[in-house]
């Protein structure tokens, strides 16, 4: 049975996520990229995320 998680790297301009397979380090979804918020405030970030 796979190990999973989630990844999620918050950068500058953008925020990207997958779900990766932890005992072969590789992913196993799509990857997602959406742009991090103007500012920068945690609760706008907690929402792209979301």
């Amino acid at each position: 049975m796979a190990k999973k998680a989630i990844g999620i790297d918050i950068g500058g301009t953008g925020i990207k996520g997958a779900v990766a397979d932890v005992k072969e380090g590789s992913l196993i979804s799509e990857r997602i990229r959406v742009e991090t918020p103007d500012g920068g405030r945690p609760k706008d970030i907690a929402a792209a995320v979301a």
